[in-house]
């Protein structure tokens, strides 16, 4: 052992943490009880849309579980292309009913996700005031719901990307070896699960040389392991796509093509008020960055933005989705917010939540997708 090996900080002697809740009963009867919330809306909206789910990403979904059928029948390469992102569009094609089961199967993982979200501000000594903020900012955003309900793919992705953020934390902050290999694992999840967060592990590795270390002179390596297990599978499946003569990018849906004309419409919404709130979230993120006194998380949510935008201009986001990078900022804070040790500390925490979560609901109203859901529900749309 080196000096330089030796942590600086450590969350448990042993490496393990206590579960909450401690019962198995109560933490998965805790998860149901919050999926049953969501299932209830996806049920709402099922009855309120008379069974129509057109427009959203889980229609799309479905409607390319079918392609995918009829593609493994011709046995074509480029079932590759169809396929991805791998692992959600297996999963859908294992899930019945469709658009609806798509919505149920994602209000049982916004259950899971918020459960272990919870469990590990319990962990990190979070003030119970604290906790419940942020549950409740992320809980009850017309985003999220809208998110959870009609797109499968995206919840989740940010389950992956949340709960990898979650274990960077855990690897490089507090010398947890074990969660730096599951955070890769996760990463690379994310990236399979939905398209938008296909450049999260690169994002992530970025974040593992920025925040808080426990052991110095290790960032290089903190950003290989968390960003390996991704690059290795893109870089198989693309050598497998170039063995097939279906090039490099065939697992990407066929290929990567930059679309000029969505990149500009994009940009030409940035200049109205609904512009202004999609970079509102990573705004306050750097500005409370520089106030806690941490200001490498601000690059880190320069480059989460920077990513999901990336990912539009080249096709990559699915149709009807919506509310991607909002809930990336929301899952980044929890992550990697310091506990409070003081209660100037604690009221700047809460307020940025609740800053969040204001800007979620503007949100909701001004972007026309989440509008018309959300007027769906009483007949309106």
């Amino acid at each position: 052992m080196f000096e330089r090996d030796t942590p600086l900080f450590r969350e448990s002697s042993t490496g393990r943490l206590d579960k909450y809740p401690r019962s198995p009963w109560a933490r998965w009867g805790l998860r149901l009880l919050i999926a049953a919330g969501y299932a209830a809306i996806a049920t709402w909206f099922h009855i309120a849309s008379g069974g129509g789910a057109e427009g959203t990403a889980n229609a799309a979904l479905a409607a390319r579980v079918d392609d995918l059928a009829r593609s493994a029948v011709d046995a074509d390469v480029t079932i590759i292309g169809v396929l991805y992102p791998p692992l959600t569009s297996l999963a859908a094609s294992i899930i019945p009913g469709g658009a609806f089961g798509l919505a149920i199967a994602g209000s049982l993982i916004a259950g899971l996700t918020l459960q272990l979200i919870l469990q590990s501000m319990k962990r990190k000594s979070f003030h119970p005031l604290v906790r419940a903020v942020f549950i409740f900012t992320l809980a009850t955003t017309p985003i999220f719901t809208y998110i959870a309900t009609t797109n499968f793919e995206s919840v989740v992705g940010l389950m992956f990307f949340g709960l990898g953020m979650l274990d960077l934390v855990r690897f490089v902050t507090w010398a947890n070896t074990q969660a730096g290999f599951r955070a890769g694992i996760l990463f690379a999840c994310a990236a399979f699960s939905d398209s938008t967060t296909t450049f999260s592990a690169l994002i992530a590795a970025v974040a593992g040389a920025l925040i808080i270390q426990s052991r110095s002179g290790a960032r290089v390596a903190n950003a290989v392991v968390v960003a390996f297990p991704t690059a290795a599978l893109f870089v198989a499946l693309s050598l497998l796509g170039i063995a097939f003569g279906a090039g490099p990018f065939a697992m990407i849906r066929g290929g990567l093509a930059w679309d000029q004309v969505r990149v500009d419409a994009l940009f030409a919404s940035f200049a109205s008020f609904s512009g202004v709130l999609y970079f509102a979230p990573m705004v306050l993120m750097v500005l409370t960055s520089f106030a806690l006194r941490f200001p490498g998380t601000a690059l880190i949510a320069v480059l989460l933005t920077a990513s999901t935008l990336l990912a539009y201009g080249l096709g990559l986001t699915p149709p009807g989705n919506a509310g991607t990078t909002y809930t990336l900022m929301l899952l980044l804070a929890i992550a990697i917010v310091p506990t409070a040790t003081t209660v100037a500390h604690r009221v700047v925490t809460c307020a940025v939540a609740l800053l969040l979560w204001g800007i979620g609901w503007l949100t909701a109203f001004q972007w026309s997708t989440i509008r018309d859901w959300m007027l769906t529900f009483g007949g309106a749309a």
